[in-house]
């Protein structure tokens, strides 16, 4: 059988299958997870059912369900809705892809929500945010869904700044600092960007999905880099376009802190990540109205992140 290697959110994969927009890489060190192609017949074989304990249920943004279940076995089940299921052994070192129509959503599902939940799985903590890599390191780009962090990132990239991970970024903290995991090349954008923001500026569009754009982008991060900034993106009506610098405290980024439902030992490491995070760099309040272009907002956290490395010159608004 024919595999290709690939690396993603911490895991050195081995597949049997070509994953789309992804180039062929290898890495020592990283944890290994086999991907491989399997029938309904397979995957009822070594499902060892439902111990009636939820997991995960929630609905992604092209509106797709999925479903995460716990085996009795101490497998689980990744259920997509009628597009594919994944069935991870209890080492987490193999994931069966059941795919149940032609086409590239359920990849899409793969490579952005699967592989980024099991790497969590795998004893990585992780960021709702996006990250690129940027003169002064890795930054990272928190806020909900829908408030343009990828956007921005888009913004970043098109000034030259590689594409680490968008919407989820896999972390483990070290001796020297939190280090941050580069994702997939992969970016979920609107169909209609702002402008001066095109498309073929960032790389390859895979499909429109969902009413989104599936972008492989062309020039990403290859390497696990320390994280040296995050930014807490707000866009509202009526806010002034601002940046400012926010006391050394890992309350604020607890809302984007993803995780399943673990023991206490789990959430106190997890925690203790951000903590020593929010100690160590600068984190940031993005403000901006609903009207202001990205490169406004990408020009003052450059001006922000430019002076942060000596002195902090924030808080000025534009």
């Amino acid at each position: 059988m024919n595999e290709t290697l690939y690396v993603a959110y911490g895991l050195a994969l081995r597949s049997s299958f070509a994953l789309p927009g992804m180039a062929p890489a290898d890495a020592q060190g990283l944890i290994p997870l086999a991907l491989e192609l399997a029938s309904q017949e397979q995957l009822a074989s070594v499902w060892s059912g439902a111990d009636g304990r939820i997991s995960w249920r929630g609905r992604l943004g092209d509106g797709s369900d999925l479903a995460i279940d716990s085996g009795s076995a101490r497998d689980l089940l990744f259920s997509n809705g009628e597009r594919a299921s994944f069935h991870l052994d209890a080492h987490k070192r193999r994931l069966l892809c059941v795919p149940r129509r032609a086409g590239l959503d359920w990849q899409r599902t793969l490579v952005t929500k699967v592989l980024s939940a099991i790497s969590v799985m795998c004893g990585y903590e992780a960021l709702h945010a996006s990250a690129v890599e940027s003169p002064w390191g890795a930054i990272a780009i928190a806020a909900p869904s829908g408030m343009g962090k990828t956007t921005l990132a888009l913004e970043l990239m098109r000034r030259g700044w590689p594409l680490l991970s968008d919407d989820v970024v896999a972390m483990t903290n070290t001796r020297d600092g939190v280090l941050a995991f580069p994702g997939t090349p992969h970016l979920n954008v609107a169909h209609r960007l702002p402008d001066g923001i095109e498309p073929e500026q960032i790389g390859t569009t895979l499909s429109i999905l969902g009413g989104e754009r599936w972008i492989a982008a062309e020039a990403i991060a290859h390497t696990a880099s320390p994280l040296n900034a995050v930014c807490l993106l707000e866009r509202a009506s009526g806010l002034a376009l601002d940046v400012e610098l926010m006391p050394r405290n890992p309350l604020p980024l607890a809302p984007y802190m993803l995780g399943l439902p673990e023991d206490l030992e789990r959430e106190r490491r997890r925690f203790e990540l951000y903590a020593d995070l929010t100690a160590s760099v600068p984190l940031l309040h993005v403000s901006c109205d609903l009207s202001d272009h990205p490169a406004d907002v990408a020009d003052l956290i450059e001006q922000a992140l430019a002076g942060s490395v000596a002195e902090p010159a924030l808080g000025a608004s534009r």
